[in-house]
């Protein structure tokens, strides 16, 4: 049994970046006055936490928890938008913190740690996540603050920004603004710069074109070799023969041939 397809339209139409959810509260809900409440499943979105999306009971596969349900709808948003993983809320490691990043691959990822009443910045909590264990870094050099560049942005995410391999992917596209704008989320494009150089000098793998079929080079065929002294062959057609003269192809002589109703004369060729 899949999960009901208006729940997935509501979570992929959600504007937080991270698209990253945990299990709520179980509601009892009343659907009918004449039968008793219902269960209601429900999650809670990470970065935002007042977006809380549900599903009756009896509409999801048998025995779907809370926690299965958010980890289903976390890994549905992660697909739909490219991130190789993506985390979101507080974090009790390292004292506790806040933060939502997403990752893409090749050292890109979007970061947002504003709700921590702290001066640090976005990079130093993505950084600090890496060295407490919260995130699994793909380089052990991501818990060094000083290896990544950040820039400020906002992101429309209530449809997937697709096909995005390096930051000016992100930035090229109109569902991102430099300034702040309705319906536009806070997020800091975060490159960490090792990989980032490392894929921008790697080969590239693209198939070259197949190339023209080259023209056969013209053979220059020499004359035939012939003894030294020996005349050229005339160009001239060749005299008849007449009877008792010796062909001087098949050195056979030339007489008279029976055929099925004569005779002809000639030699053997």
């Amino acid at each position: 049994m899949s999960l009901p397809a208006a729940l997935l339209s509501a979570i992929e139409r959600h504007g937080c970046f991270s698209g990253c959810y945990r299990s709520d509260s179980e509601v009892l809900t009343c659907i009918d006055p004449t039968r008793p409440l219902e269960p209601v499943v429900s999650v809670a979105c990470t970065d935002c936490l007042t977006f809380h999306p549900g599903a009756l009971a009896s509409l999801l596969p048998l025995g779907m928890t809370g926690n299965a349900l958010a980890a289903a709808l976390t890994a549905h948003v992660r697909t739909l938008r490219s991130y190789r993983w993506a985390a979101g809320g507080y974090h009790t490691k390292g004292g506790g913190f806040w933060l939502s990043a997403a990752y893409y691959g090749d050292g890109l990822f979007l970061v947002d740690a504003s709700r921590n009443r702290s001066t640090r910045t976005d990079v130093e909590v993505l950084a600090d996540a890496f060295r407490h264990g919260v995130l699994q870094p793909e380089d052990p050099r991501m818990v060094d603050p000083s290896l990544y560049t950040s820039e400020l942005s906002y992101l429309n995410m209530h449809a997937p920004i697709t096909n995005i391999r390096t930051k000016q992917d992100l930035l090229a596209s109109p569902q991102r603004s430099a300034t702040p704008r309705q319906s536009f989320q806070r997020v800091s494009i975060v490159e960490f710069q090792p990989l980032v150089a490392a894929l921008a000098s790697a080969p590239s793998t693209s198939t070259p074109a197949p190339s023209a079929p080259s023209t056969p080079a013209i053979l220059s065929v020499p004359p035939t070799l012939r003894p030294a002294g020996t005349a050229p062959r005339s160009s001239a057609p060749p005299r008849p023969l007449t009877v008792g003269q010796l062909c001087p192809r098949c050195g056979s002589e030339v007489q008279e041939r029976p055929l099925f109703t004569g005779t002809y004369l000639a030699c053997r060729c």
